[in-house]
């Protein structure tokens, strides 16, 4: 059984049981306790449960946790997905910028940068607000509170009215066929801001490629994405489902 086949598992048995202990992975696997211990790391350092003394816990009893509980979690391989990301940001340019914890890292290491950010992203608005720079544009409308984003017609409206250098966004979930969300709110703004854009970057952990959540909105084919910032590198399977010209990028080695 491979690493990502047990780690499949090991969400369902969280979901079911809420806290495991590394041991009883061991255990239940047959493999070795350093093996279990790799697998607990792998879960916590990408935001999927929350490591405790002996093992790890669940976030919530949905496959991706929703956006306040994934803050709470200082992800190393969060933060070098950003730093990735930042390679993109340039001096003087407008760029649009989604919700995401990962995205929200960004904005967090681009404070000071001289440039135009335009965000629907609450709390991207409040780590940008640490300096004088960038300038940001907060898109208006009705606030989800449970994922911190605006959304509104007028904001889509405005979008159309605009041009981007580089659209950065995040998904919930990634199909052989294009990038997904849970909201249909949430994928309609990242679909107008992609199409107004010279450049999309999307930045995804390895888990969120097919897995079984409920994000039934398609924001964009996947042949329209330039870059893509991931941890692990992916099968020739779904690398294969991207155009030739896009920029594969994993932070990690397997």
């Amino acid at each position: 059984m491979t690493q990502e086949e047990r780690l499949r598992q090991i969400k369902q048995m969280l979901n079911k049981e809420n806290h495991l202990s590394t041991r009883k992975l061991a255990d239940y696997f047959k493999i070795s306790f350093d093996t279990a211990r790799r697998d607990v790391v792998r879960l916590t350092a990408t935001g999927q449960a929350i490591r405790v003394h002996g093992g790890l816990v669940a976030i919530d009893r949905s496959d991706v946790p929703n956006f306040l509980m994934r803050s709470q979690i200082d992800s190393p391989v969060k933060t070098k997905m950003a730093k990735m990301a930042q390679r993109f940001i340039h001096p003087n340019q407008c760029d649009f910028i989604g919700p995401s914890t990962t995205l929200k890292k960004l904005c967090e290491l681009i404070c000071g940068a001289d440039l135009q950010i335009v965000t629907n992203s609450i709390d991207n608005s409040l780590a940008l607000m640490q300096s004088k720079l960038p300038s940001v544009r907060l898109l208006g409308g009705t606030m989800d509170k449970e994922d911190r984003f605006n959304y509104s017609v007028d904001s889509l409206e405005l979008l159309h009215r605009l041009s981007f250098n580089t659209a950065f966004v995040g998904t919930s979930n990634i199909r052989s066929d294009g990038i997904y969300s849970a909201k249909m709110s949430d994928s309609e703004l990242i679909k107008v801001a992609c199409s107004r854009a010279k450049q999309v970057v999307v930045v995804a952990e390895k888990y969120k490629f097919d897995n079984q959540n409920t994000s039934p909105y398609m924001s964009i084919p996947l042949t329209k994405v330039d870059v893509l910032i991931t941890d692990l590198p992916l099968s020739e399977k779904f690398q294969n489902s991207f155009s030739p010209k896009t920029q594969i990028i994993s932070v990690l080695r397997k």
